[in-house]
């Protein structure tokens, strides 16, 4: 079974892959800290390397990198799952304070400007990216990042199944709605069998595994690491998200970031027969 290693930099085994929780809502660290924000270092192993996914939405993570013996500067590349603030908040800092020259990669929506409504008529927020953008390169439908590791971007959207795009709009009156288009998600080839990477998952969860096995010709995964965007949705998009890891035959959910900790408490009633754990700060997580 995956684990939460105690040394992120302990011995390691031939083909082990190892992702390391940068920064999350949550921190299971003494030394790591924590706020709204994503980010993860997938680290490949030998001549593959390490990967990150996400910045948060400050330079958090790295100060966390920097305690968990993570050297981010030193990543072959970055990839971005969506243009919100909580995910692309800290790129600039990474180039800025580490020498970070690997390649980053993202949706071309990536960089648009967004805004999501507030409560009581208040005006709406900015979340979009923070600007300029670096220059990326525009990640397709499927985009091999490295060995064993696929971005899937472009998620087709079956009618009637969850998605978590209402309240988001191109502009700041709401008059144009934003469907999250550069919602993106990678799939990690391990020994245990696939293991997906979400960043939010706007385009919901049965959703983007159905564009994986169609793409990539998969009929199950071992296991699902990152954020559902459950926080603020119904009980039936909890439902068909269970619905989706039964379906797929995943063994383990990692749920953190935008899921809420009352939906992962939802799922894990749900889901005997699945390892459901809450993600963290601080977390290692060996495959």
């Amino acid at each position: 079974m995956s684990q939460i290693a105690e040394r992120p930099n302990a011995e390691r085994r031939t083909g082990e892959r190892r992702i390391v929780v940068l920064c999350d809502n949550e921190s299971a660290h003494p030394a790591c800290g924590c706020e709204w924000g994503l980010s993860l270092a997938i680290d490949l192993g030998g001549a593959d390397g390490l990967w990150l996914w996400d910045t948060g939405q400050t330079s958090l993570y790295l100060q966390n990198a920097g305690r968990l013996g993570v050297d981010a500067g030193a990543a072959r590349g970055l990839a971005l799952s969506h243009g919100h603030y909580d995910h692309t908040g800290g790129v600039s800092a990474l180039f800025e304070r580490t020498g970070f020259a690997g390649a980053v990669h993202a949706h071309p929506a990536c960089a648009s400007a967004r805004w999501a409504e507030e409560p009581d008529g208040k005006p709406r927020r900015r979340i979009g990216p923070p600007k300029p953008l670096p220059s990326f390169a525009p990640a397709g439908p499927a985009t091999l990042l490295a060995p064993g590791l696929t971005m899937l971007a472009d998620i087709p959207r079956a009618p009637g199944r969850f998605q978590s795009v209402r309240g988001f709009s191109l502009d700041r009156e709401g008059r144009e709605p934003d469907p999250v288009p550069d919602d993106a998600f990678l799939v990690l080839e391990t020994a245990k069998g696939p293991v997906v990477i979400l960043g939010c998952c706007h385009s919901g969860l049965y959703n983007s595994l159905a564009c994986a096995s169609a793409r990539l010709g998969l009929t199950s995964f071992h296991a699902v690491l990152g954020g559902l965007h459950l926080y603020a949705a119904d009980a039936n998009a909890v439902d068909e998200t269970a619905a989706a890891i039964g379906a797929f035959g995943i063994r383990q959910l990692v749920a953190g970031h935008c899921t809420g900790p009352d939906r992962v408490r939802a799922l894990h009633a749900l889901l005997p027969s699945c390892d459901v754990r809450p993600m963290a700060a601080g977390q290692t997580w060996i495959y």
